[in-house]
């Protein structure tokens, strides 16, 4: 049995990432978060007013036009992201995923307090 030579290959030059700064990041996700935040009341403001306005007109309730506000006030934060240049291509899934999440909440929350009538009269 011979010995076959091992063949020694030249270690691979491994970069440093590049640094990253920590504060940065950090005011950015804040201001994605306000940014939901904000749409998320807006939509539920945006709802319970058209809920008064189809109430007094006599128009029938439907359920599928505040649903529509809550989806597009998810998609409007994508522009303004980039008005605000949050570059949005390095958001993944799970980033979108919070996004529309914390819209929804504040969505329900908001509408659903302004629609509880025993706070608003007093």
């Amino acid at each position: 049995m011979t010995e076959e030579p091992v063949t020694i290959t030249p270690a691979e030059e491994t970069h440093a990432p590049l640094p990253v700064d920590e504060t940065a990041e950090y005011t950015k996700r804040i201001t994605r978060t306000l940014i939901a935040v904000g749409a998320g009341c807006i939509a539920g403001i945006i709802c319970f007013l058209t809920e008064q306005a189809t109430a007094t007109s006599g128009a029938g309730k439907s359920f599928i036009f505040p649903i529509l506000v809550m989806i597009a006030s998810i998609i409007i934060q994508k522009h303004i992201f980039m008005l605000i240049r949050i570059d949005t291509t390095k958001l993944e899934k799970k980033d979108w995923f919070y996004q529309g999440f914390i819209t929804f909440a504040f969505w329900y929350v908001t509408w659903t307090i302004l629609l509880s009538e025993t706070t608003i009269s007093t």
